[in-house]
Order: structure tokens, then C-alpha cells, then sequence
């Protein structure tokens, strides 16, 4: 009944209920609408990792959340009837299923067989053995809620390597959370059109059919549906068969897979359409066909390159005779591997030219060759368990890149990388609360919290040091070793590490301690007249002084002059301090280490290094410095100054070399360095600081122009000038205000001719930002009206610069309704609280909607981190102070977990605090002379401080 409200609410023939509404009365009808919805919905609370919810203590011992060993699963026969409308006594969106396990054990006196199960009821198990269907007798089974394990207690032994059938009937649920075996919908003529899909990764399988969820109990699995006859159905393996089930419907089977993990198996009920050549196909929406073909085009150019570059062709996989990939409107990931049908959010793999900017075609490439690389590494070779979940997701990342760039070519995919992946997860690295590549897990809250940037970007990061110390020939190899080892089994590092050892001793000894410790080190360089002295400290942002020894093999490589810097393969030195002598080292042009940034770590220099590097920053050509190594400088500059280690005035002087930089990834660095200091940079320095921005802007400005892109232009080219005209314009640039704003409104007047989808970021946020509510509103109206995932992406940034109170309120009421589908709430709040003139609006409305904004995302916990990105940008002590008063007087409301959350928030507000303070006169005074003291003095400043730095070390 809920869901039917919800659905006339939101059809798409009366989504203005009537004329004479405001926009914000509609928004806000729907809302209450959602809300009276979400009390009665009995859905799972929503993904920890997506919405940064707060994670309770287990409630159990760490070990019990693991299933033992005793028993083995080889072989899953499952039926799924599911229900997309009521049918008889059957309610809406549940599903009937069967599963017959078959399962054999290795131990004696095995006494009950534990699996697990979550979300279904079961009607009716049994245990009988295979060979003779002779029944095994059973006690009453128990089940614990918080481990979701299934224990089936046997009134005898099971006998070891003798086969047995678990059979079961049950009834499930197809919630709306994006997890299990769910359900999502699409538009089609107004009308809401209702489907089933699967997200199995990292524990949901088990509310599908009961099952050993765990990567670790490979087994075959063969698969039918008894779905309606009017939809299609789809899985991992080829359809084998057809049946009329009864009126109406129809049994679909589906070929045996491989060898496989539970949390792989896939399948869809939708009335989709497939655009398919040579062995690969996309499914998607009738509506969106016309947005699959350049996915069908880079998909069988990627799985191509796969097959050549691993040299294990996909097609030798058994039963894996097509690949399909599906586009599906809601969906938690990014996308997923499921061996043979892989799935995907919408905007990360339909595509049109006319109607997707050049990044996000980016994006859909690296995503699906992201997930093809899957294939191979955690499909077919699977890591043990969670714990070492970066031997999945580590490759696929550096796949993502490298394998992309073997398909388009021309996408400078390495300058990419180094910024993108790992100056990335330097960030989350350099705190106390990191954690190593492989770390222990156990809970569900655990095992979806490892798929953080660590796994991901730092694995891939790992990855890419060692193939440049093993060259790529031989990496290549190496890996091509190890999948034919581990083909249908699972791994563990070691088993990595010994095919790399294979091709060289050392491998191992210089890999391992990067997966097993976390954080990375600060390398600091001083200088003398027979070389270079090298120490190394764990960089800790912010801890400068902490006494931790932890080292790390360092892969050392440096550069003297210009053509040096092509030497990447590392020389592996270990130690906490080392030499590196040097003839005439005093008479160097420049000595700058880790040449195009292949190892993970910081570079700190003394103060006569420094000065040699500003020069040739400074300098013609920079001096011949790589591009890689100026964005490396660029990044460790803003961080070690963030760290304490290097001051504000001597980083940002030297970082004034930017007014002539030209190339994408040291611009990337410094709009990450300068996002992170404009949310410290004290409220009274403001209009300084938009000044400094525009400033050293101004020239990249005047050579990205605002235009769209041209057909021979590089592509990192059009990446650098969305960034640099999104903040030239937020910063007040006249000429970049004005041009957008005019094409916004020639836009806003004839909207069949539309904007360029790379200037779409800058004009939308542009034309809301200087814009009314009739502006608001027409875009709001494209929104709804678009087929496109990826506009509605564009939409959503664009209105979430809106400026004045009450479009804030409508923004904010847009994204608690449905109209925003849950996967792009979070993103689009983030847009939101970007323009930090919305903080104080943002916090009166989580105050005054707390219940509301509860109801519509999940939980208390989603209010807790929307008041946290909040505190995380806030600078204003009067509203820390109404949100602190705002929760103790709502404590009771909240829940403790959520309150103990925002309190750590105010926490955190105050050390940031203290950081804008205790660097507020350092930053302050660069601001100032630059701004009001003219070019001579700057140039003063930079002599006096280096020369002073150079006194201090020579004394």
C-alpha cells in the first residue's frame, strides 16, 4: 500500500500536482509522503560504505561471524519465483525459492552443518545423502540475527567424502536497498515499470538462498527463474532452456557455472532490450538502447586486450560463451563483477556524445574495464577472504588505467593515475585511523568498510611500483604465472608473492611490508658536497613530532637534470637512513627523488634543495622537471605544509610557479591541495584568498578560454579547463561568470539546443548560482524529464549551487524526496555543502527535517554524517554552538551512536579550528603582500625566506 502512494505521487504525467503550487510545496508534499512511506517500510538499513553510516559494536565475538570448515559445498541447484506485483496470497515484491546444495565433508563426527541465510523465512530443510536420497535425521535448527548464521543440527554424523543434498524452501524479500536479490524500477510513458536485480558483494547472497557466504566455498551453481512471461531474464551463463511453468509464465534455466564464489552470481527480471556483436552484449531500458553503443564498441576492445595482455582467453572459461553487461537504475556500486553478467549504475555505462561530457565517457570506459579486468582477478582467481580484498580490487584498479590506455590511447591514462589513484589515498593514508592492504575483518560492517581507498587505490599504487621494479615485461609475465596457479581457487598475498619471486628473489621482501603496515613515509633529502643523506618517518599529517619507527623498503630513483627523469626503475634501499654519494652534488641544477612519483611516499627537502627546485620551477620549461614530478612537488608542498613541516609562506611561494603551469596533473594537485586549505583558510582572509585564486588562475584561464573543446585537442586538455573555469567562476571571474551565465540563459530559452556537455558543470552551476526560482526551476524541470543518467549527475551539481535560503530549502527537500534515487542522495548533498555559503541554511534544515531526513535516508546515523560534513567545512563558532545545543536537547532522538558521532564532528571542528589559527598569521601575511604588497615584494619574501632557511642550516 506505501509503495502504491508513493508510485501516484511520482508519475510522470502529474509531477506538478497542480499549477498554482511552488515548487517547494510540491517538493515538500512528496517528502511528507516519503516519510509516511519510509515508517511502515520494513527495509534493511542502507549500505554503511555509501552513506558513512555509524558503525555499531559487534555483538558477537569476532571468530563467530566466520563459518567454520567442517563442511564444503560443491554444487547449488536454485529456483526463484519472484512476485513484481501481488499475485493471489503472494505480496508484492517477495520471491519463492528452492535450493538444493550438495556438500561433502573431509572431517569425522561432524554433528551440524552451519551456512548462512538472511531476510527469507524458511519453510521447510532437510539433509539426505546424494548417492541413495536417504534421509539424515535432524534437530530443530537455530539461527543467530547478528551473525546471520543458519545452524542444522544432526541427530547422526555426517561420514566423511560422502555427498549430501541440503534442501530448502523459503519465501524472500525484494527490498528496495540495493542489496540481495532487490527490486528497482524505470519510467516508461509515465508509468513506473518494475524490475529485479542483484547485488550479492560482500554479504548478500544469503538473502537470495541460503549459502556459505564466503568468497572461500567455491561452487557450481545452476539457476532457473519461473518469472512472468512478458519479462526477460538474465544470468551468469547462456540460457539452456525454456518451460511453460503455468499461465502466464515461464521457467527459464540457465548452463552451469564455473567454480565460483556466491557473492558472483547474478541475474535480472526486466523487461530490458540487448544491443549485442561478437560475444558481448548490453542490456538496458528500451528507452536508453540508444545510449549503449560506444559501451559495446569499448567493451570488446577491453576484453580483447584482457585476453592478450593475461593470455587466458575469457572464452576458455567454461560456460562462459558471452559476456553481458546490464545498466540498472538503481544500484548501490559503482558497478560489479559478476562473472559473465556484469552489472552497472546507469551513469557509468550509458553514454551518449552529445549528452555526456568527456570524462564521464572517462569514466564508463575505466569502469568496465575495471570490471572485465574482474574477471580474472576475483572471479576466476578469488582472494581467500576479505581481509585481502586488494587482491580483487587492487588489479582491477590498475587495470582500470592501464588496461584502458592499451583501448584509447590518447588519454594520457599515467598522469592520471599518479594524481588520481595515488596522491588520492595519500590523503586517507597519512591519518592514525588508516589501515593496512591487508587487515583482519570479520562483521558485515567490517567487510563492507575494506573497500576503501586503501584496497583500491593503494593496491593498484603497490602494483604499479613493482611492475616498474620488475620492468613491465616481466611483471606481465609473473602474472600470467600466477593466474594459471590459482585458476578456480582462491588466494592469499603469499601465493602472489611467490609468482613474483619466481622472476625475482627479492620481490616479496620489498612488497610485502607496503600491504602489511599501514600509512607510507616522508623521505626528507639534505644536502652535502659528497651527496645526499636520505631518512625516512612515517608521515603522519597530524602528528609531526610522534617517535613511531615503522620503515619501509624505499624504491629510490632521482633526477639531476631533465632527461633523468625516464629512470623509473627503483633501486630498493631499506634502513631509516642511507647515503647516496654524489661527485659535485653541491653544483646540481636540482635534485629532486622518485622520479614520475612510481613509489608511494612523501619528499621533503632541506632548505638549499628547496631553493634549487623553486628556481627551475620558476624558470623557462620548469627547468625540465617531468610533469609527474610537478605534480608530485605541487601535492607535497600543500600536504607537508598541512603536516607542519614545511611553513604556509614558504610552500605557497613556491607554488606561485602555478601562474604559468599548463598541464593537467599539477593543476589536479592544486585544486586538491587548494580545496582542502580553502576549507582551513581563516573567514577574515576570504577575500584574499579569492584574490590568490584568481590570480594564479588568470593565465590558464586565458589559455583553456571558455569554449567547448576542439577535435584535436588533448583530452587531459578539456579535463583541465572544466576544473580551472569551475574555479575561476566560483571565485568571481568576470568574464567567466558572465559567459556562463549568458549560455544558461540561451539555454533557459531554447532548451532543444543544448549546452555543450563540457561546459554543462560551469554553466548550470553558474546560471542557478546567479539565477532566481525561475531558473531553479526550469532546470529542476530538465531533471526530471532527462533519460540520461549522467545529465541528471550534471542537474544535480548544478542546482546544488544554488545560493539564496530558499532554493537551499528546495535543494534540500529535492534530495530527501524520491525524486532523487538513493544512490545519488549522498553525492548530491555533497554538492550542497561545496558552497560554503550554505552551511548555516544546511544546519537549520537538518535541525528542523532531522526526523524527516531520517526517514527518507535509512537511519539517525545518515543525519549524524550530514551534520558532519557540515562541521567538517564549518567556520563559524556561533553555529558549532547551535548544533551542539541542537543535539544534546535531541539526544534521546538521535540514539547514542549517532549522538557519540556528531560529537566526534564538534570534535573535529575544533582541531580544525586550532590548525586555521596556529596558521592563520603565516597564511595571512603571504595573502597580504601578495594581494596589497605588489610583485617586489613577493619577490622579496622569496628571496628572504630561503635565504634565511639556508642561513639556519648552515649554522
Amino acid at each position: 500500500m506505501a509503495f502504491n502512494i508513493v508510485s501516484l505521487s511520482l508519475r510522470r504525467d502529474k509531477l506538478y500536482l497542480s499549477k498554482r503550487m511552488t515548487l517547494a510545496e510540491k517538493l515538500a508534499l512528496v517528502v511528507l509522503v516519503t516519510c509516511a512511506c519510509a515508517v511502515v517500510s520494513t527495509a534493511s538499513p542502507l549500505d554503511p560504505d555509501r552513506y558513512f553510516l555509524v558503525e555499531a559494536e559487534p555483538r558477537a565475538q569476532p571468530e563467530d561471524y566466520r563459518l567454520n570448515d567442517d563442511v564444503w559445498p560443491t554444487h547449488y541447484d536454485i529456483e526463484i519465483k519472484p512476485y513484481l506485483e501481488q499475485e493471489g496470497n503472494k505480496a508484492q515484491f517477495t520471491f519463492d525459492g528452492s535450493a538444493k546444495i550438495t556438500v561433502s565433508t573431509q572431517k569425522q563426527n561432524v554433528m551440524q552443518i552451519k551456512l548462512h541465510m538472511a531476510r527469507m523465512d524458511i519453510s521447510a530443510w532437510s539433509v539426505t545423502r546424494k548417492s541413495d536420497n536417504t534421509i539424515i535425521p535432524t534437530l530443530p535448527q537455530t539461527y543467530d540475527q547478528e551473525t546471520q548464521i543458519l545452524t542444522l543440527p544432526l541427530s547422526s554424523a555426517l561420514q566423511a567424502n560422502v555427498e549430501y543434498v541440503l534442501s530448502f524452501t523459503y519465501v524472500g524479500n525484494m527490498d528496495d536497498d540495493m542489496h540481495g536479490f532487490y527490486r528497482s524500477y524505470y519510467w516508461e510513458d509515465g508509468v513506473k515499470v518494475w524490475m529485479g536485480s542483484t547485488q550479492f558483494q560482500q554479504t548478500h547472497a544469503r538473502r537470495a538462498f541460503p549459502c556459505f557466504d564466503e568468497p572461500r566455498f567455491k561452487a557450481t551453481f545452476q539457476l532457473k527463474i519461473n518469472h512472468k512471461t512478458q519479462y526477460n531474464v538474465y544470468s551468469n551463463t547462456a540460457i539452456v532452456g525454456t518451460a511453460v511453468a503455468e499461465v502466464g509464465r515461464t521457467l527459464t534455466t540457465f548452463g552451469v557455472t564455473p567454480s565460483m564464489s556466491s557473492y558472483l552470481i547474478a541475474f535480472i527480471v526486466a523487461p530490458y532490450q540487448i544491443n549485442d556483436r561478437d560475444g558481448m552484449g548490453i542490456l538496458a531500458r528500451p528507452q536508453a538502447q540508444n545510449q549503449t553503443q560506444y559501451s559495446l564498441d569499448v567493451g570488446i576492445k577491453l576484453l580483447k586486450a584482457l585476453d592478450e595482455w593475461i593470455d587466458y582467453p575469457y572464452a576458455s572459461m567454461p560456460a562462459m560463451t558471452r559476456m553481458y553487461m546490464a545498466a540498472v537504475p538503481d544500484f548501490s556500486a559503482g558497478a560489479m563483477e559478476n562473472w559473465g553478467l556484469l552489472t552497472y549504475r546507469e551513469a557509468n555505462i550509458l553514454y551518449r556524445s552529445d549528452d555526456s561530457t568527456s570524462m564521464q565517457q572517462q569514466r564508463i570506459a575505466t569502469v568496465i574495464s575495471h570490471e572485465i579486468a574482474h574477471q580474472w582477478f576475483g572471479d576466476l582467481v578469488t582472494c581467500e577472504w576479505w581481509d585481502v580484498a586488494w587482491l580483487n580490487e587492487g588489479f582491477a584498479r590498475y587495470y582500470e588505467y592501464y588496461a584502458t590506455a592499451l583501448v584509447e590511447t590518447n588519454w594520457d591514462f599515467e598522469d592520471q593515475f599518479v594524481v588520481a589513484q595515488l596522491q588520492s589515498v595519500m590523503q586517507m593514508d597519512s591519518l592514525r585511523s588508516t589501515h593496512p592492504m591487508t587487515h583482519p575483518v570479520y562483521t558485515q560492517a567490517e567487510s563492507s568498510a575494506i573497500f576503501d581507498s586503501i584496497t583500491y587505490n593503494k593496491g593498484a599504487v603497490v602494483l604499479r611500483m613493482m611492475e616498474h621494479y620488475l620492468t613491465t615485461e616481466t611483471f606481465k609475465t609473473a602474472l600470467r604465472a600466477y593466474i594459471k596457479d590459482r585458476a578456480f581457487k582462491t588466494t592469499r598475498p603469499e601465493d602472489l608473492f611467490s609468482a613474483l619471486n619466481r622472476y625475482d628473489p627479492n620481490a616479496r621482501s620489498y612488497m610485502e611490508p607496503w600491504t602489511v603496515q599501514p600509512g607510507y613515509p616522508l623521505v626528507t633529502v639534505t644536502s652535502h658536497d659528497t651527496g645526499f643523506t636520505i631518512t625516512q618517518k612515517r608521515f603522519l599529517v597530524n602528528e609531526p613530532d610522534h617517535n613511531e619507527q615503522t620503515a619501509w623498503p624505499l624504491p629510490i630513483t632521482f633526477a639531476t637534470k631533465a632527461s633523468e627523469f625516464s629512470i623509473t626503475r627503483p633501486a630498493f634501499y631499506t634502513g631509516m637512513t642511507f647515503e647516496i654519494p654524489m661527485q659535485g652534488a653541491s653544483d646540481v641544477e636540482y635534485f629532486i627523488l622518485n622520479n614520475q612519483q612510481v613509489g608511494y611516499y612523501r619528499v621533503n627537502y632541506d632548505a638549499i634543495l628547496w631553493g634549487k627546485i623553486s628556481k627551475a620551477l620558476h624558470s623557462e620549461g620548469f627547468g625540465g622537471i617531468h610533469v609527474l614530478n610537478r605534480a608530485q612537488i605541487v601535492d607535497d608542498l600543500f600536504n607537508l605544509a598541512r603536516g607542519d613541516v614545511v611553513p604556509y609562506g614558504t610552500a605557497l611561494e613556491i607554488l606561485e610557479y602555478l601562474k604559468e603551469e599548463t598541464e593537467y596533473a599539477p593543476w589536479l594537485a592544486a585544486v586538491n591541495g587548494l580545496t582542502t586549505l580553502s576549507r582551513r583558510i581563516h573567514a577574515d582572509d576570504e577575500k584574499l584568498f579569492a584574490a590568490h585564486i584568481l590570480d594564479i588562475f588568470s593565465k590558464a584561464y586565458d589559455i583553456v578560454k571558455f569554449q567547448a573543446p576542439t577535435a584535436t585537442e588533448r583530452r587531459i586538455f578539456t579535463y583541465m579547463r572544466q576544473y580551472v573555469l569551475q574555479w575561476a567562476c566560483n571565485y568571481g571571474h568576470e568574464e567567466c561568470s558572465k559567459a556562463a551565465v549568458a549560455e544558461f540563459h540561451r539555454y533557459h530559452q531554447n532548451p532543444s539546443v543544448k549546452v555543450h556537455p563540457d561546459l554543462r558543470q560551469v554553466v548550470y552551476c553558474e546560471g542557478i548560482r546567479k539565477g532566481s526560482m525561475e531558473e531553479f526551476e526550469f532546470l529542476w524541470n530538465q531533471y526530471l524529464t532527462t533519460n540520461m543518467a549522467t545529465e541528471q549527475l550534471l542537474i544535480l551539481q548544478g542546482l546544488g549551487c544554488a545560493s539564496s535560503s530558499e532554493l537551499i530549502t528546495i535543494m534540500l527537500d529535492a534530495i530527501t524526496s524520491p525524486h532523487v534515487r538513493s544512490q545519488d542522495k549522498s553525492n548530491a548533498f555533497t554538492y550542497v555543502i561545496n558552497n560554503l555559503y550554505t552551511l548555516p541554511h544546511v544546519s537549520r534544515y537538518l535541525q528542523q527535517n532531522h526526523a524527516n531526513w531520517a526517514a527518507s535516508h535509512g537511519s539517525y546515523a545518515n543525519v549524524a554524517s550530514a551534520f558532519n560534513n557540515v562541521l567538517a567545512r564549518l567556520k563559524s563558532d556561533s553555529e558549532r554552538d547551535v548544533i551542539s545545543a541542537f543535539i544534546e536537547s535531541n539526544k534521546n532522538i538521535l540514539g547514542q551512536a549517532a549522538y557519540d558521532s556528531i560529537k566526534t564532528g564538534l570534535e573535529d571542528y575544533e582541531t580544525n579550528k586550532q590548525f586555521t589559527l596556529r596558521n592563520r598569521d603565516e597564511i595571512h601575511e603571504f595573502l597580504d603582500n601578495k594581494i596589497n604588497g605588489g610583485a617586489a615584494t613577493i619577490l622579496a619574501n622569496v628571496s628572504m625566506i630561503v635565504g634565511l632557511l639556508m642561513l639556519v642550516l648552515a649554522r
